[in-house]
């Protein structure tokens, strides 16, 4: 009798430990559907995350350097396309903590904050809103397109990654088209070649839109997820490789995007000489962190490697020649 209570015994003790350890295996699920209808498919999307966002209506066009007075940042979120009047709702339920007839932020309790830009608002400051319930505001004119951000933690995240915005799938593979041999005047895009001590290499690297996006970005490139190069001198064993842009998981803080991005960089549809320049396809220069002064003449070789969110990868390796 008394080694049947022990074991009885045993047992609550199990199914208690069970209770209590339970909820703590059982994490729900942080994903969440998109802002526009139909909300469990998959929407265009025109501006990629950790796009470069440049602004100097005073340059003549291309022109985009450190000393420059404009505005140069990480774009920290996803530009959702929708027509005009296109009802957006929350991804995830909240309270409204902004309420502007520009940008509406709502705080979901769960250390977790969205962001939703250029929509004409429908909510209150305080307001409760429900996931794919709650119509938070309509698309405007002329921008057509709903700016979503993730930040958690007060840490901007890839709303693209895997456990966030769903479905997404992505099919396409970016790729690194030229090298940008930086004189300190302009870059110029090679295929590789002879290089002169003292110059900065940078590489230029594109993707393409998982989906078509209709309009005045049809066909125009975003910025890969990860931009990796490494170096070979010879027949020598490669170097280990080295990030040179990484957009995964967050984007680096705003004072160092000319430590990631190149002069020369700008976005898609951008301003210079004091006008806009629409339809105009982004230069995304990613710097090499290669200081050529310090390589012995010979030849050499550099790969890139570059990836999107979904891993989809592509390599592509340039000659250079050091001369004596």
């Amino acid at each position: 009798m008394k080694r049947l209570w022990i074991v009885g015994l045993f047992f609550a003790l199990l199914l208690l430990a069970g209770a209590v350890w339970a909820p703590c295996a059982a994490r729900p699920s942080l994903a969440y559907h998109w802002p526009i209808k139909p909300f469990d498919r998959q929407h265009p999307i025109r501006g990629g995350f950790g796009d470069p966002r440049t602004l100097d209506l005073e340059q003549p066009f291309g022109v985009t350097r450190p000393d420059d007075s404009g505005a140069y940042s990480f774009h920290g979120g996803i530009d959702i396309v929708g027509r005009a009047g296109t009802p957006v709702y929350p991804v995830v339920s909240g309270r409204v903590i902004l309420a502007g007839n520009h940008k509406i932020v709502v705080d979901s309790g769960d250390s977790r904050v969205f962001e939703y830009w250029h929509l004409r608002s429908n909510v209150e400051l305080g307001q409760e809103v429900v996931a794919e319930h709650t119509v938070i505001g309509w698309i405007q004119r002329p921008l057509l397109h709903v700016h979503l951000s993730e930040t958690d933690d007060n840490h901007a995240q890839n709303p693209l990654a895997p456990g966030h915005l769903e479905p997404y799938a992505d099919h396409t593979k970016p790729r690194a088209i030229a090298l940008d041999f930086d004189n300190g005047r302009s870059p110029e895009l090679t295929q590789g070649g002879r290089l002169p001590h003292g110059d900065a290499l940078a590489i230029d690297a594109v993707d393409q839109p998982a989906m078509p996006v209709p309009g005045e970005y049809a066909g125009l490139p975003q910025t890969p997820a990860l931009v990796d190069w490494r170096l070979r001198s010879g027949r020598r064993h490669w170097s280990a490789w080295h990030i040179t842009g990484d957009f995964r998981r967050t984007v680096p803080g705003p004072l160092r995007f000319w430590n990631v991005y190149a002069p020369g960089t700008y976005q898609n549809s951008p301003g210079f000489a004091g006008r806009p320049c629409f339809g105009v396809a982004g230069l995304y220069l990613f710097r090499v962190g290669l200081d050529t002064s310090r390589l012995r003449a010979g030849d050499y070789k550099l790969e890139a490697k570059v990836s999107d969110i979904r891993g989809n990868t592509s390599r592509t390796i340039w000659p250079l020649e050091i001369p004596g």
